[in-house]
Order: structure tokens, then sequence, then C-alpha cells
């Protein structure tokens, strides 16, 4: 059955300047070297040719380059250098790159002009478009705008027009037309979620299948603030994955909506849009049902199909994959985790962990695993040896639905 739907009472917000001072004094990131695996199709590993890598393997021209993040998308990568560079490689179809056009082919990382030394702070890739958040709160987006026939694209600038160079959003920045600062961005299938700094969420896109969270299933061609989450409290994090997207309220609380065909919600979906197949779709955000003993989920990640949750008591909990229903607690098995998890991503088919020494392990199924085939065991948590890093720390990871993107120190 569904979760009960009743508005939840209004949390006390953080005040404006309190939420800057929050995202201002946030550590610069570390740097490292990039390296990534998965499969290989549309050059999206950014080594050349488009062959699957078992294990990560050194990102070709960045050797030398310092990164700070990265970026999976399904189709295209993009990264952002410590002197405020950046660069992208993959699928071109829509522009999504950013190198102003379609027809750029990007096999290897290719600076982005547009963006380069913007003070870009993160990106996100979806699965025909960027996003560009900078340090001022503004956002860029670039790629597929949408069709007459096919409805809205992602870009969020009040029409249906592709983009082969980044524009700015006038929603967004100290001049923005909505007068707030952005904190976050991700991009999804044909939507995104933007998290601005005094606690809004907001989302702009295609609607099928309620990805928006507006109660309907209407496309917007500009971003809109998702009035329901408003009454949830402070909002830790916010996502977008293909069809569906989800959020974590300070409470602990996590909240899905969209489509529901792989349980990618984590509940079931009652009322007119259920039939038990795949038409399945929640219009907006509610809360997925933990168990009792769980304890308080303290980090979020989506991936294509599903969603997984970092708990306070270190547990790991995913739901969707079109394997589990409903919440599931990870099954450690005889692995021994040595540290504190501080991360965990998610792609189509595969969950990544960073513990705090650098360590990485992996559970799914695929070549994201980091794992040669010989060495994978389907669905079993496994660490990754050392010597498939390069005998290197982890520093920060990223899940594309097919790939994984690693720095190492």
């Amino acid at each position: 059955m569904l979760p009960s739907l009743a508005r939840r009472p209004t949390h006390r917000f953080r005040s404006r300047s309190a939420l800057l001072r929050a995202f201002s004094t946030a550590a610069a990131p570390q740097g490292g070297t990039l390296y990534m695996c998965g499969t290989g199709e549309y050059n999206k590993l950014g080594v050349s040719d488009t062959k699957d890598r078992e294990v990560p393997v050194a990102v070709e021209g960045l050797e030398d380059v310092e990164i700070i993040q990265v970026s999976c998308g399904k189709y295209h990568t993009a990264a952002l250098s410590a002197s405020g560079d950046v660069f992208a490689w993959g699928l071109e179809s829509s522009g999504q790159l950013g190198l102003g056009s379609a027809r750029t082919k990007a096999p290897v990382p290719t600076k982005v002009d547009a963006l380069s030394q913007m003070k870009v702070k993160s990106l996100s890739c979806g699965l025909y478009h960027t996003l560009a958040l900078t340090d001022e709160g503004e956002v860029w987006s670039v790629g597929y705008g949408g069709s007459f026939f096919s409805g809205a694209g992602a870009l969020g600038h009040g029409n249906r027009a592709q983009l082969d160079t980044p524009a700015k959003l006038s929603a967004f920045g100290d001049a923005g037309d909505a007068g707030v600062r952005a904190a976050s961005v991700s991009a999804g299938g044909y939507h995104s979620i933007v998290q601005d700094v005094n606690g809004g969420v907001w989302s702009f896109g295609r609607g099928e299948w309620g990805r928006l969270g507006h109660s309907d299933s209407a496309d917007l061609l500009q971003p809109q603030r998702i009035e329901e989450c408003d009454h949830m409290g402070a909002v830790v994090s916010a996502f977008a994955a293909d069809a569906h997207s989800a959020c974590l309220a300070a409470d602990g609380t996590v909240f899905t909506w969209g489509r529901n065909e792989h349980w990618q919600l984590g509940y079931e979906v009652a009322g007119l849009l259920n039939s038990g197949q795949s038409f399945d779709a929640q219009q907006e955000p509610a809360p997925v049902p933990m168990p009792a003993e769980a304890a308080k989920a303290v980090k979020l990640a989506v991936g294509e199909m599903g969603c997984v949750s970092l708990l306070e008591d270190q547990s790991i909990w995913m739901w969707g994959m079109a394997r589990y229903f409903i919440p599931t607690r990870l099954p450690v098995g005889e692995v021994q985790i040595g540290a504190k998890i501080v991360d965990v991503q998610m792609g189509a088919s595969h969950v990544i962990l960073l513990t705090e020494d650098g360590s990485l392990y992996s559970f799914g199924t695929g070549a994201p695993l980091c794992l040669p085939k010989v060495e994978r065991k389907p669905w079993q948590l496994a660490p990754v040896p050392s010597v498939y890093l390069n005998e290197r720390r982890v520093l920060n990871v990223s899940c594309g639905a097919y790939s994984t993107a690693l720095i190492l120190e």
C-alpha cells in the first residue's frame, strides 16, 4: 500500500544566511587523477575506443590534470579540474558536451571553452543533457531541449530548443528571476532537479510519469518549485534519475516520486495509475517506508532504476533495479568493511561504497564493479583490491548507468 500522504508538519527552515554560510564554507574537494571502468559505448570512458574496461584505467589526456569532480551520464561524462577547466567526452548527439556542435566528436576529454574559467563548482550529466553549477549559484544547461512530438527536454529555458553551447538559466543566481542561488544540480533522463540555498527543490523538463513532483504529468519548460518539498523541513539532497526523482530530508526520511516500473520508488503505488505493470507512477513526493529497526538515513544516491541510502548506523539500504521491491538491507556476508563508509553511489545495476580510508567496495553486476569478470560475484558485496586502483586511495566516486569514475590520490 502507498504510505500515507497526509501533510507532514512544517519544520522550521534554517535562515537564508545560515544556509549560505553552510554552502560557502564547505571544504574545497581534494583533487586527483581520473580513472574509469564499465561499458565503453560512445567513448564515454574517455579512452579513444568503445571497448569495455573491467578494471579502472586512466582517462586519456587527463593523467596530469588535477580533477576535483566528475559526473557520469548514461552515454557521456564530464569532469572539473582544480584550475576551473571543464572537460567532456562521449556521445554528442544532442549537443550535451557543450562543444558548439552536435557533430563534434569527443572520444577523449575535450575542453569545454564555454564553461571553463566560469567558476563552475559541480557538474551533472543526464541522458542527453548536462548541467553546471557555479560559485555564484547560477545554473547553466546544454543539450537536448525536447520536441513538439516528444515533449520537453530538461534545459529549463522556456522552450524546446536544443543547445550546443551552455546557456544560463534565468531563474537562478543573485540576479535570477527567482532571486535564489542554486546549491546543487542533478540531471536526469529528460528532467532536472535543482536545490537552492534556502532549502527549496525545483524541477523542470518532461513531466511524464509525474517525475517533476507537481501532482500531474505536465511538462515544465522553466524551473518550478516543488511545493510538497517545502513541508519536509530542510532538504539535505535532491536528485533526478531516469524517470523518477528522490530527496532526503534532514530528519532522515527519503521521499520518491515518478515512474515505478523497476520498483525504484521503494513502495507500491496505489490509485488510478497503479496497474501492477510497467506504467505505475507516483506524481508527488511520498515517503519511503523503512523498517522500524532502521536508523536515520544520512546519505542518498539514485541510479537509473533505483535508490540507495547510507544510514547513521553504517547500514546500506536499497530498492529498485527490478530486484528489490521494498527497502532491503545490502547483504554484507563475509565481507568486513574496515573503515567508516563516507559515500555511496549507484548505477543501473551496481552500487559503490567509499570508506574514509579511501577503500572501495562494489555490489551488483557487470563491468562497472571495478573487478575482472573472473573475480566478480554478482549481487555479492566485494572489496576492490588496491592493485586495481593503482595502489592509490580513492578520493571521490561517481556512477553512471553502466560506468564508474574514480578520482585517485
